[in-house]
C-alpha cells in the first residue's frame, strides 16, 4: 500500500489536447510580446512564458517561432522551478530579437514541441498567435529621376522614379486631373501643346501616403524636320544648278 501511493504521488497524469492528444504543459504556451498593437520601431523582442511538469534544458522540449508562416526558429529557453502547495512545475521562458520586417500587417506563431525520449514521436505541445502592425508614420520618399521643369519638344515623356520603400501602390495627377494608377516606370504620352504640371503619389504597405515635387513642364511645337529636309534638297539642287550653268559658260 504504501509503494502504491508513493507511486501515484511521483506520477504526473498529462493533459490532453481536445483532439485526445497528450501533451505535458500546465499551461498555454503566453507570448507577452509583440502584442496585437503597432509599432512604430524595431527590431521587435519576442517573449514568451510556459508552464510544464518537465525541465526544457533536460527534457526533449523544442519551443520555435514562426513570423508570417514562414521559417521556423528554434528558441533557446529557460526553465525556472516553481514550488506550490498544490503542484510544482517548470516556468519555461525565452525571447529572441525578431528579423526587420516591412511596414504593414504581420503574425508571429510559437510552437512547443516534445519528444520522447524511446522513441522519435513527436507531441505537439501547444501553439499561439498573435497579430501585430509595424508602422513607422512616415510616408515614402518619391524622385522622380527623368522628368524636370523645362519645356520639351515632344509628347512622349519617359517617367522613371524611384520610392525608397515597399510600396502597395503608386499613382500620378498630371494637370490636376483624377489620379491614374501605374506599376512601374511608364511614358506620358501624346501630351498637348502648352504647360503641364505632374505629381506622383505613393502608399506603402502600411498606408501612409507620399507626394513628389510637383514638377511644370511644357510642350512646345518640335521643328518641322520635313522642312529642314526639303530646305536641304533645294539648296542642294540650287547648288547644282549653279555649278552646271558655271562649268557651261566656262565651256562655251
Amino acid at each position: 500500500m504504501l509503494l502504491t501511493l508513493i507511486v501515484e504521488v511521483q506520477t504526473v497524469k498529462p493533459q490532453y489536447t481536445p483532439d485526445g492528444q497528450g501533451f505535458i504543459l500546465v499551461s498555454p504556451i503566453n507570448i507577452t510580446s509583440p502584442s496585437n498593437s503597432t509599432y512604430a520601431t524595431q527590431p521587435l523582442t519576442l517573449n514568451f512564458t510556459v508552464k510544464s511538469f518537465l525541465d526544457s534544458s533536460k527534457a526533449n522540449i523544442t519551443i520555435v517561432y514562426s513570423v508570417d508562416g514562414k521559417t521556423n526558429t528554434t528558441i533557446d529557453t529557460q526553465s525556472t522551478p516553481v514550488y506550490t502547495g498544490i503542484q510544482s512545475y517548470y516556468l519555461i521562458t525565452g525571447w529572441a530579437t525578431l528579423p526587420e520586417m516591412p511596414e504593414g500587417s504581420h503574425s508571429i506563431t510559437v510552437y512547443g514541441r516534445y519528444e520522447f525520449p524511446i522513441s522519435n514521436h513527436n507531441i505537439g505541445l501547444d501553439n499561439r498567435t498573435v497579430y501585430f502592425t509595424v508602422n513607422d508614420g512616415n510616408p515614402p520618399i518619391i524622385s522622380v529621376l527623368s522628368l524636370e521643369n523645362k519645356t520639351y519638344n515632344q509628347d512622349n515623356l519617359p517617367l522613371n522614379l524611384t520610392v525608397d520603400e515597399s510600396t502597395s501602390w503608386i499613382g500620378y495627377c498630371l494637370d490636376g486631373q483624377l489620379n491614374t494608377s501605374v506599376t512601374e516606370n511608364f511614358t506620358l504620352t501624346e501630351l498637348p501643346l502648352g504647360s503641364h504640371t505632374l505629381t506622383i503619389y505613393a502608399n506603402d504597405t502600411a498606408g501612409n501616403m507620399g507626394a513628389s515635387e510637383t514638377i511644370n513642364f511644357s510642350i512646345a511645337t518640335p521643328f518641322p524636320t520635313t522642312l529642314v529636309i526639303t530646305a536641304s534638297i533645294v539648296s542642294v539642287a540650287i547648288i547644282g544648278t549653279g555649278l552646271l550653268l558655271h562649268f557651261w559658260k566656262r565651256k562655251r
